[in-house]
């Protein structure tokens, strides 16, 4: 059963605006856009970062979405998502 399908939303509504995004690991990484998938019996989608398309001087990362801890919209610092206040 999918349980992100909320946060997809959030960075399909945002696609090209940057976005920080704050990882279980303490990694922060600055997100532009992203394409996703699922794997077969995947409840959560993995996702690659800035690749769709590219975005020069931006890194491409790897993540899932169960790893978010937050989403931020870079540009006034509002809170797309948190993980302590939306349940996946």
């Amino acid at each position: 059963m999918i349980k992100d399908q909320h946060i997809i939303e959030i960075f399909k509504a945002t696609d090209q605006l940057e976005k920080v995004v704050y990882l279980d690991n303490n990694t922060i990484l600055k997100v532009f856009n992203i394409a996703w998938g699922y794997d077969i019996g995947d409840d959560f989608a993995h996702i690659t970062t800035n690749i769709s398309p590219e975005i020069s001087n931006s890194d491409i990362d790897f993540f899932y979405t169960n790893e978010i801890q937050k989403i931020e919209e870079r540009t006034n610092g509002k809170i797309l998502y948190n993980r302590e206040k939306n349940a996946l």
